[in-house]
């Protein structure tokens, strides 16, 4: 490695590590002055305890938020970009997955192709890290209500 290379590198892990160390102190100075969030208080809380099942919960929790707000999000974007519209669509989220309940019109081929490679596309994504979306697809002939459990998106 050239000099300048590791230069360039020392910068950025100084600069990695200050920000870090500067966002633990004003976290330290939020807890010590009470005035730190409550999702804030329970991390610093199981971090201190060194309950490492705990702490793993804790980390699952907020992956899985992180991971299905992201699912939801590119998933709609997808749908938006293919100009796909469905009669009716809800959601129904899990600690892994993101299911899907689309109505589409009678014989609407576009629709139900744009459908599923929206949920192949965002499927390859998030996969390696256990994530997915799942699709029931019914056509409006079926007339069905979506089922109690999913979320309207669309109805």
């Amino acid at each position: 490695m050239t000099s300048d290379c590791l230069n360039r590198q020392t910068t950025e892990i100084e600069v990695w590590f200050n920000t870090l160390v500067a966002q633990l102190k004003s976290d330290q100075l939020q807890l010590e002055s009470n005035i730190a969030s409550p999702e804030k208080k329970d991390l610093y809380s199981t971090l201190m305890t060194g309950k490492d099942e705990e702490f793993a919960e804790l980390m699952r929790e907020k992956s899985t938020i992180y991971f299905i707000e992201k699912i939801i999000v590119d998933y709609l974007t997808e749908l938006k970009t293919r100009s796909c519209e469905p009669l009716k669509l809800a959601l129904e989220l899990s600690n892994s997955q993101v299911l899907v309940w689309a109505e589409i019109k009678d014989d609407d081929e576009k629709t139900e192709k744009d459908l599923i490679l929206a949920e192949a596309k965002v499927n390859v994504k998030y996969d390696k890290f256990g994530f997915y979306v799942s699709s029931t697809i019914i056509e409006e002939s079926d007339q069905l209500n979506i089922p109690a459990q999913y979320k309207p998106i669309l109805n």
